[in-house]
C-alpha cells in the first residue's frame, strides 16, 4: 500500500446491467427486473442515505416495468423527478455495426423523449460500456446530442488504458473516454467490494471490506489521470444492495484508508468533477475493434456479424424500408394533403429499436430470444408497408390522367435523391379481361401498350407473367372484394426524377377475332422489342460488361469501358465452425472445401435486348457437421443445393445476383470469394456514416489474449480500388468480410454460419439455419474516374429498389377518407442533391413540431463537398439542428421561398436541417 494515495474521491455509481433477453427469454428477464425495481422503491424511500441509481442508460426498462407494476408509476416519477434514479439516455442500448447510422440516432431520439416525457432530462453520457467494438462516427453522433462523454470497454487497443482517454471520430469530433478496465468492467466496485461476499450470502466483515477495498484503489490507482476514481457498483442483471450505505460508512471510517472518500453518486455528478480536472490525455482516433489483449471479459467477440444472418437481412429490409420509402413518402404524401402517420411510424420503430440490444441483434442468445425477434421485425415491417401502399396509392390516385392514353395507370416511385434513366424492371397489373397474359404469351408482345406521362410509347421487354392472379380491394365505407389480374414483369428504359415518380399507362388491345363466317380480322400492329444479350456460348453483354459463366459454375466480368477482366467471381467456401454466436471457432483439423467443378447447369430463364436472367445450379458437397468432440468436420456429407441467379440489365454497369441455398449441414461457415487481382494494399468498407478503409494484411496481434479474428464490419458496400479503377460488391443485409493479402488480393464475404452452442445452456438448432437461405449481392466495376463516395449511394439504390402503385384511370378506389383533386402532376421530383458523394440519411417529420421536416445528409469523402439540394416546393423556413432537433442556426445564404440551398459539408460531417415549406 501506498504511503499516500494520490486521489480523494471514489464516486460509487449503484446499477444494473440489463439485457431484455439473453440467456433467459424477455420475459424471465423481465420478472427479475419487476422484483428489482420493487426493491429498489422500498430501499430508497425508506433509505435516504441509498441515494442514486442508474438504470442501465437505457429508458425501455421502465416501461417493460409498468406495464407489469402500473400502480407504482407516481413511485417511481417521484424519485427520477427528485434526480435519484437516473434514465436514458437510450431507447435501448445497441450494437454499433449491425444497425444503420439512422437508427442509432433514433435510438437516442427516442430515449431522450422518453426521460423528458418522464419530467427529466436524460443522463447526458454515451452509456455503451459492453458493445462488441465501437463505430468511427460515434463521437460526432454523441455530439450531436449535446453529449461529451462515452463509457467505454471493448475493442481499444494495448495494455492497461489509462481511465480516462480521448476518443476522436472520423469526423474530428472528440468525446471524453471513461475507459473501464479489461477484468472487472462496469462492475469494479461490485467484483472487488461485493463479490467476495456472494457465498457467505453477503454477510460482510468490516476487516476483509478494508483490506478489499485498499486493493481496489492499488488497481485502479495504475491507470487514473486524475485524484477521482470511479466505481461501479453493479452488473449484468444484478439487484440492489441495501447495506451498501453501511458499506460506504464502514471504508470512510477506516483509518488505513487514508481520507480517501467513498461517495454514493451519479455518472453525471462524477463528470462534472472529472472536466476540472483533466489534463493531457491518451488519444484513441477513428473506429475502435482490437481483440483483447488481456483480461477475461474485454473480448471484442467480432464473428456476431455473420451469427443468425437471417435476422441481419430482417433488420436491414426493414431499416431501409422506414428510412428511405415509407417516412420521406410520408412527407411527400404530406405535402400533397395527406396526413402524416406520425404515431403509426413511431409505433414501427419502436418494434425495430426493441431488437437492436447487442445480445438479440448479434445473434448470441438463445433460440427463444431470436424467436421473439422474427415477430418485432414482421410487426415493424407490417406497419411499414401499409402506411407505404397507402402513401403511394394517395399519390397515384391524385394525378391527373385525363390527358393518358390507356386505361390502366401506374407510376414508378425513386427512393433516391438521385434522378433515374436506366433500364428498370418493375410488375405490373393487368385486369383478366383483357386476355393480357395470354396475348402477351402467345403473340410475344404486341398486344400490350406502354406510354410514358407525355403520351410517347415505350418499348419493353416482357420478362415473365404470373396469370390469374387475385388482386383484393376495398372501397371507403364497402366490403371487401377480389377481382383476377395477371402480373407482368417488364423491363423498360425509365425516366424517374430524383426522390419523386413518374406515371405510365398500358392501352391493351385484344387478339384480333374474326367475325363468325368470315376468315380475316382488322390487322393489329405488333410493337415487338427484338434481340438478345447472348454473345455466344455461355457469353452474354448489356453494353457495359461482358459475363462469360464457365463451366465450373465462375464467372469473368469483364468491364468494357476499361477492358479490366475480373475473373473467378462466384466461387464459395466452406469450412467448420464448433463456435457460438459470439465467435468462429475452428475444429482442430479443419477440412475446407470449395465449389468449383460441382455445376448442375446453367440456365438462360430470361434473355432480351433489355434483360437477360440466367441461372447456375451447383449441388455443394460439405460435411454433414462436426464429430461429437468437435475435434473435426465428419467424413460424411451432404447435398447443399445452390442457385446464383445472375441479371443483366442493358447499359448497366452492375450485375446482380442472388444467391439462394438449401442449407442441409451443421456448424460451418461458407463465405463467398472475391478476388480482384488488383494492386492494392487496402479495400474500403461502409459503416455507419463512414467509409472506412482496412488494410488487406491484417495485423496478427500475436500477444494478444484473445485470438485475432480478421473478420470485419460492412454494410452493404466493400470495395478496392488501383489506379486502373476497381471493383464494388454490394450487399443486402450481409455484414462481414475479410480480406486475404494472397496474389489475387481476394475479398472474402461471409454469408452465413451454422452455430449449436448456446450461452448457459446445452445449446440449439436455430443458429443452426438448416432452410433455404437467400443471399443478394451485385458486383460494380468502375474505373480510375470514378469517385469512390458516389458508390455509397449507388448501393442504397441497389438495396431499395423501385416501387410501383396501380389504379385505372377512370375507375378509382379509394380505400380511406384521406382525398384530394386529380391535379397532381404526370412526373415530380420532391428532393435532388446535386454535389457529388453527398448521401441522404433521412427525411422525415420533425419529432416536436408537426409542421416541420427533417432532412439529414452526410459526406462521406475525406475532403469538403459542396453542391446543391433542390427541393419540389418553395420553401419557407430553413435552419440548421443537430441531431436532438435543436436549432443550432439559420443556413447561410438560404432565401425564404426558394426551393434550393448551397450546401457545403466538411469531411465526414453529418449534417440535420430543418424545413418548412410554403403552403402555397
Amino acid at each position: 500500500m501506498s504511503a499516500q494515495r494520490t486521489f480523494d474521491t471514489v464516486h460509487v455509481v449503484s446499477h444494473t446491467h440489463w439485457d431484455r433477453e439473453w440467456y433467459e427469454d424477455f420475459q424471465g428477464f423481465r420478472i427479475r427486473l419487476v422484483y428489482l425495481i420493487d426493491e429498489l422503491l422500498d430501499l430508497m424511500e425508506r433509505e435516504p442515505n441509498y441515494r442514486y441509481f442508474l438504470m442501465d442508460g437505457q429508458t425501455i426498462v421502465l416501461d417493460d416495468y409498468l406495464e407489469i407494476r402500473g400502480e407504482n408509476r407516481e413511485r417511481l416519477l417521484k424519485l427520477i423527478r427528485d434526480g435519484r434514479i437516473g434514465v436514458g439516455p437510450w431507447y435501448v442500448m445497441p450494437d454499433e455495426f449491425l444497425v444503420s447510422g439512422e437508427s442509432l440516432i433514433r435510438n437516442l431520439l427516442k430515449g431522450f423523449r422518453s426521460a423528458r416525457a418522464l419530467g427529466v432530462e436524460p443522463v447526458k453520457s454515451g452509456y455503451i460500456p459492453d458493445i462488441f467494438g465501437h463505430n468511427s462516427q460515434f463521437p460526432q453522433i454523441l455530439r450531436g446530442f449535446g453529449i461529451d462523454n462515452a463509457v467505454l470497454f471493448r475493442g481499444f487497443h494495448g495494455d492497461a488504458d489509462p481511465s480516462e482517454i480521448w476518443w476522436e471520430g472520423a469526423d474530428g469530433s472528440r468525446v471524453l473516454g471513461l475507459k473501464l478496465d479489461e477484468d472487472r468492467s462496469y462492475g469494479d466496485f461490485y467484483f472487488f467490494i461485493r463479490w467476495p461476499f456472494a457465498e457467505r450470502d453477503f454477510v460482510y466483515e468490516e476487516e476483509e471490506l478494508v483490506r478489499r477495498a485498499s486493493e481496489m484503489l492499488d488497481y485502479k490507482e495504475k491507470r487514473a489521470t486524475t485524484r477521482l476514481l470511479l466505481g461501479l457498483d453493479g452488473v449484468d442483471h444484478i439487484e440492489v444492495e441495501p447495506q451498501l450505505p453501511w458499506i460506504l460508512k464502514t471504508l470512510n471510517e477506516a483509518p488505513s484508508l487514508r481520507g480517501v472518500k467513498f461517495e454514493h453518486s451519479t455518472l453525471e455528478t462524477y463528470l462534472s468533477e472529472l472536466r476540472s480536472r483533466i489534463g493531457d490525455l491518451r488519444v484513441y482516433r477513428g473506429e475502435q475493434r482490437s481483440p483483447g489483449y488481456n483480461g477475461v471479459n474485454n473480448w471484442l467477440l467480432s464473428n456476431v456479424l455473420s451469427s443468425r444472418i437471417h435476422l441481419k437481412q430482417m433488420n436491414q429490409r426493414v431499416e431501409l424500408l422506414l428510412e428511405r420509402w415509407v417516412e420521406p413518402w410520408a412527407v411527400f404524401a404530406a405535402l400533397e394533403g395527406r396526413a402524416y402517420p406520425y404515431s403509426f411510424l413511431q409505433r414501427a420503430w419502436e418494434f425495430l429499436l426493441q431488437n437492436h440490444p447487442h445480445d438479440s441483434i448479434c445473434g448470441c442468445s438463445i433460440d427463444q430470444v431470436h424467436s421473439d425477434m422474427q415477430y418485432r421485425f414482421d410487426q415493424s415491417r407490417l406497419i411499414a408497408e401499409h402506411m407505404l401502399d397507402e402513401q403511394l396509392q394517395y399519390l397515384v390516385q391524385h394525378i391527373d390522367a385525363t390527358e393518358l392514353q390507356g386505361s390502366e395507370l401506374f407510376a414508378v416511385f425513386n427512393p433516391s435523391p438521385l434522378p433515374v434513366d436506366e433500364i428498370v424492371i418493375v410488375d405490373v397489373e393487368m385486369p383478366r379481361d383483357a386476355n393480357g397474359g395470354i396475348s402477351q404469351a402467345v403473340f410475344g408482345g404486341a398486344h400490350m401498350r406502354l406510354f410514358d406521362c407525355d403520351n410517347r410509347e415505350v418499348p419493353y421487354q416482357l420478362v415473365s407473367i404470373r396469370q390469374n392472379s387475385v388482386r383484393r380491394f376495398r372501397k371507403y365505407r364497402d366490403i371487401p372484394g377480389a377481382e383476377q389480374v395477371d402480373r407482368l414483369r417488364i423491363a423498360f428504359r425509365a425516366h424517374i426524377p430524383a426522390y419523386g415518380y413518374a406515371a405510365y399507362s398500358m392501352a391493351k388491345e385484344r387478339i384480333p377475332m374474326p367475325p363468325f363466317g368470315q376468315y380475316s380480322a382488322d390487322p393489329v400492329q405488333p410493337n415487338r422489342l427484338l434481340g438478345t444479350m447472348n454473345r455466344g456460348s455461355g457469353i452474354w453483354e448489356n453494353g457495359k460488361l461482358r459475363v462469360l459463366v464457365q463451366r465450373d459454375g465462375t464467372m469473368d466480368v469483364t468491364d468494357l469501358a476499361s477492358g479490366r477482366t475480373y475473373g473467378g467471381l462466384l466461387i464459395f467456401e466452406d469450412e467448420g465452425d464448433v463456435g457460438e454466436g459470439w465467435n468462429h471457432v475452428a475444429p482442430l483439423v479443419n477440412q475446407t472445401y470449395w465449389s468449383c467443378g460441382e455445376v448442375r447447369s446453367v440456365v438462360a430463364l430470361t434473355d432480351g435486348p433489355l434483360a437477360a436472367l440466367l441461372c447456375i445450379e451447383r449441388v455443394f458437397h460439405v460435411p454433414v457437421g462436426v464429430v461429437p468432440d468437435e475435434s473435426r468436420r465428419t467424413d460424411s456429407t451432404a447435398e447443399v443445393r445452390m442457385k446464383t441467379y445472375v441479371e443483366l440489365r442493358r447499359d448497366d454497369p452492375m450485375l446482380r445476383c442472388r444467391t439462394v441455398i438449401d442449407n442441409t449441414a451443421r456448424n460451418h461457415r461458407m463465405k463467398m470469394l472475391v478476388p480482384t487481382h488488383l494492386q492494392s494494399d487496402s479495400y474500403f468498407t461502409s459503416t455507419p456514416f463512414d467509409l472506412v478503409e482496412r488494410p488487406f494484411k491484417a495485423p496478427d496481434y500475436p500477444r494478444h489474449l484473445e485470438f485475432a479474428r480478421h473478420d470485419m464490419p460492412h454494410n452493404g458496400l466493400v470495395l478496392a480500388k488501383d489506379d486502373g479503377g476497381g471493383l464494388a460488391v454490394f450487399a443486402k443485409g450481409m455484414y462481414e468480410v475479410s480480406a486475404r493479402d494472397d496474389e489475387a488480393k481476394t475479398i472474402a464475404m461471409t454469408l452465413f454460419r451454422g452455430t449449436r452452442n448456446e450461452v448457459l445452456t446445452d445449446g440449439g438448432d436455430g443458429g443452426q439455419l438448416l432452410k433455404e437461405l437467400t443471399f443478394e449481392f451485385a458486383f460494380r466495376p468502375f474505373g480510375a474516374e470514378s469517385d469512390a463516395a458516389d458508390l455509397v449511394e449507388e448501393q442504397k439504390r441497389f438495396a431499395v429498389g423501385l416501387r410501383t402503385a396501380h389504379t385505372n384511370r377512370d375507375k378509382v378506389r379509394y380505400g380511406n377518407p384521406q382525398r384530394r383533386e386529380r391535379t397532381l402532376p404526370k412526373a415530380h421530383s420532391y428532393l435532388h442533391i446535386s454535389a457529388p458523394g453527398l448521401a441522404l440519411s433521412a427525411l422525415k417529420r420533425a419529432e416536436d413540431e408537426a409542421d416541420a421536416y427533417i432532412v439529414r445528409v452526410w459526406n462521406p469523402t475525406d475532403g469538403i463537398v459542396e453542391g446543391d439540394l433542390s427541393f419540389g416546393s418553395r420553401v419557407q423556413a430553413l435552419s440548421e439542428v443537430n441531431l436532438d432537433e435543436q436549432d443550432v442556426g439559420e443556413l447561410e445564404g438560404f432565401v425564404p421561398g426558394s426551393s434550393k440551398i448551397r450546401l457545403s459539408l466538411r469531411a465526414k460531417q453529418i449534417m440535420t436541417l430543418k424545413v418548412k415549406w410554403s403552403h402555397s
